[in-house]
């Protein structure tokens, strides 16, 4: 397992319809993985639900935080939903997000 992985949005306005857009996306280049976006308060979270070997399915949370005027941080965290368990896909799916949302990634 990796530790929590952490990428800062270069525009400080996010919408709701651009998350979703790229989410989407990116789930379209895996086989089988289906996301769900949802909108908490300020933050959003991109929950995507990848096929586990046994023919059960995992589910991977992303989350964005709204940092006010000090624009958004999308963050992968160990310890959320599923993520734990598979770590590397986890990972490969938040980075994928990143890149579409224009994030550089931060070193914590």
């Amino acid at each position: 397992m990796g530790w929590d992985r952490t990428w800062r949005l270069s525009k400080s306005r996010l919408k709701i319809d651009r998350v979703q857009d790229a989410a989407a996306k990116v789930a379209r280049g895996y086989a089988g993985v289906r996301v769900l976006v949802e909108k908490d308060g300020e933050d959003m979270m991109c929950v995507f639900t990848v096929p586990a070997p046994d023919d059960n399915e995992l589910e991977i949370e992303v989350s964005i935080y709204n940092l006010g005027k000090d624009g958004h941080v999308i963050s992968l965290e160990a310890d959320t939903a599923d993520n734990h368990e598979i770590w590397d896909d986890a990972s490969q799916l938040a980075e994928d997000l990143a890149e579409r949302l224009e994030a550089t990634e931060l070193e914590l």
